[in-house]
């Protein structure tokens, strides 16, 4: 009987070492899934973030060009332009000397829109703002 008694303890032993090791590799687990889902966060976040940078950049050519087009001819009134892997629209109001020229770049869904209001005096272009507008 002695060894019976034994014998139970030896495998409750084992039960509760058993136990132990399935609740420390679950919790690996979950931890293992918790990173790659964060791994995964920063990628679409540094994505997002690349194409933004993208679009703008292709908004600032864009204006670059609306203002030397301006500068040949005070009557441009803007356009669409294809640069690279992106595409922008650009529009010019007119208030007698005054401009403001709004450009919209795309790249893919990501667009930036930059707003830049400048004075012409014969031929030469004066700045009065550039800025980044929300969309």
């Amino acid at each position: 009987m002695n060894k019976k008694v034994n014998n139970f303890y030896t495998n409750e032993k084992g039960i509760v070492a058993l136990l132990t090791i399935v609740i420390v590799a679950t919790t690996a687990l979950i931890m293992s899934f918790s990173a790659a889902f964060l791994g995964l966060g920063e990628l679409d976040m540094s994505y997002t973030n690349q194409r933004g940078s993208e679009a703008f950049s292709v908004a600032d050519g864009c204006m670059e060009e609306a203002l030397r087009r301006i500068k040949i001819n005070t009557n441009y009134n803007g356009g669409s332009l294809n640069l690279g892997d992106g595409l922008c629209i650009i529009e010019v109001v007119a208030t007698g000397a005054d401009r403001t020229i709004t450009v919209i770049g795309t790249v893919d869904k990501y667009n930036k829109k930059i707003e830049t209001k400048i004075t012409l005096a014969g031929n030469v272009i004066a700045i009065n703002s550039w800025e980044e507008k929300e969309e």
